[in-house]
């Protein structure tokens, strides 16, 4: 009898608990927000069951959609999120994946669409077949897709969760990223940088930021914001003024960040950095009302005490390869954002020629770290990332600047380098830039020098998106001169 009973009590499944340890059939020490038998083992703790009025239940997920969390898990995120943030974003969005119904779908479709783009031989244990394994998961892509927009449009209560919507602009932007180019993308990116805004604002007095926990105010501050900055910082180099925010109904009005007079840290700084740019577009881009009095902390003053904070110390904690590597893409992105904030809404391209050393310099450095990632290539195995990359900056340099040498260097990184952003192949901008440079020289003659390359010449780039299966790039561009009536041209970029 007595064994009998023990029996029963070893095969009684437990209704408590993270998904993690149920899975493993281990008791639960149900600690939040991630259990002690996770964090011990090192494990990623992935939330416990949400109360039955999210919608799911503890074993809600389908077949098809537990292969994709396990393919997020242990492929998705870490391309996505780079080498420094990966852990941190895992464990909050299989938690959300877990307990709220439109980022489930978001999950499952993300991780089904990257599965049907890598090779056969990285997804070993998932993907079991070929061409039909790669359709079926394109198909179980686009329906999960759709499910999270409409249950986005379809809730009465999304507006109450700041959070979650702005998590799901993230994810949608990674997701059409991997199917396209940077069309649908900057609509996502757009949407959640005006909601940030709005939020923001609604939280400068005391009685609504009451409204929120302080798990959602750090979730929103520490991770949200810096990549928002971050992607908005990536398609300001590559897209022109389409970054610029409009109408957002609330005032642009982000205070400067208190500088240090030295990190202690890499990751600090890159934080830092993210802030300041955040200050500066909210600076450049508000309107001005009459008496306006401009701050006493300019946009480019601010930029400057970053880089001279950076510049004051001498960092230890990170492996040297990889301290090296990040301190010069920091060094590369001061002067990608210099040039940005200094040329902001210029009317002619020409006032980019004042600008020939720095990209001369985000060149050099562009070339230094490919050179690391040739040797360390493992920790930066990058498809579509948060994370700071040499592709937009390259791409500012191959587009605003004329001096022939400069910029043709900046395409020859792009053309070979091995990395992507989503399906989009650093390659890609790479021929985009190369076309551009060959629309603006037609008929020129030799250029040795920028001024050979006349305003009415200049182009600039509105956008690109891959066309028709992914066979060419369909290449959108404006000519002199740059005003929001003026004509856009379209060629097209063969990739076979």
């Amino acid at each position: 009898m007595k064994a009998t009973s023990s029996s029963a009590l070893s095969t009684r499944k437990t209704r408590s608990g993270c998904f993690n340890c149920k899975s493993r059939r281990i008791k639960c020490d149900e600690q939040k927000p991630s259990c002690l038998r996770c964090v011990t083992t090192k494990r990623i703790c992935e939330g416990y069951p949400a109360p039955l009025q999210h919608g799911l239940s503890p074993d809600s997920l389908k077949d098809e959609e537990r292969r994709a969390f396990l393919f997020f898990r242990s492929q998705t995120a870490h391309r996505i999120f780079g080498y420094r943030d990966a852990n941190v974003w895992l464990s909050t969005l299989l938690q959300l994946g877990h307990s709220e119904l439109p980022v489930k779908h978001a999950l499952t479709a993300l991780a089904s669409l990257h599965e049907s783009l890598e090779p056969l031989d990285a997804c070993v244990p998932i993907r079991r077949s070929q061409e039909h394994a790669r359709i079926t998961a394109q198909m179980l892509a686009l329906k999960h897709y759709t499910a999270a927009i409409k249950c986005v449009h379809g809730s009465p209560d999304m507006s109450s969760k700041p959070d979650l919507i702005m998590t799901l602009c993230l994810l949608f932007i990674c997701f059409e990223q991997f199917r396209s180019g940077d069309a649908a993308c900057l609509l996502h990116l757009t949407a959640g940088l005006k909601l940030l805004y709005w939020w923001r604002h609604r939280t400068n007095t005391y009685n609504n930021l009451r409204e929120y926990s302080r798990p959602t105010l750090d979730f929103i501050n520490d991770q949200i914001t810096p990549v928002m900055q971050r992607l908005r910082v990536q398609f300001s180099l590559c897209m022109d003024s389409r970054h610029m925010l409009r109408n957002v109904g609330v005032p642009l009005c982000l205070p400067p960040p208190t500088i240090p007079s030295s990190y202690s840290s890499l990751d600090i700084a890159r934080k830092d950095y993210d802030r300041v740019m955040n200050y500066i577009f909210s600076y450049l881009e508000r309107e001005q009302p009459r008496g306006f009095r401009s701050p006493q902390r300019a946009p480019i003053t601010v930029l400057r005490q970053w880089k001279a904070a950076l510049d004051h110390f001498e960092f230890l904690a990170d492996p040297p390869i990889i301290e090296k590597c990040t301190r010069n893409l920091l060094e590369l992105y001061y002067h990608a954002s210099t040039v940005i904030t200094e040329t902001y809404g210029a009317k002619f391209e020409s006032f980019f020629d004042d600008f020939t050393d720095h990209f001369q310099t985000i060149v050099d450095l562009a070339e230094s770290v490919t050179e690391i990632w040739k040797t360390e290539s493992r920790e930066y195995n990058i498809l579509f990332s948060f994370d700071l990359g040499i592709t937009p900056p390259m791409f500012l340099v191959a587009s605003r600047c004329r001096h022939p040498l400069i910029r043709r260097k900046a395409v020859d990184l792009m053309l070979n380098s091995p990395f992507y952003h989503g399906v989009w192949q650093d390659r890609y901008s790479g021929l985009c830039a190369q076309r551009m440079i060959e629309i603006e020289e037609e008929n020129i003659g030799t250029i040795v020098d920028p001024i050979n390359v006349l305003e009415n010449h200049r182009i600039r780039k509105v956008s690109a998106d891959l066309h028709e299966e992914g066979s060419q790039i369909m290449l959108r561009f404006t000519r002199w001169p740059f005003t929001p009536e003026s004509a856009i041209y379209t060629t097209f970029i063969s990739l076979i």
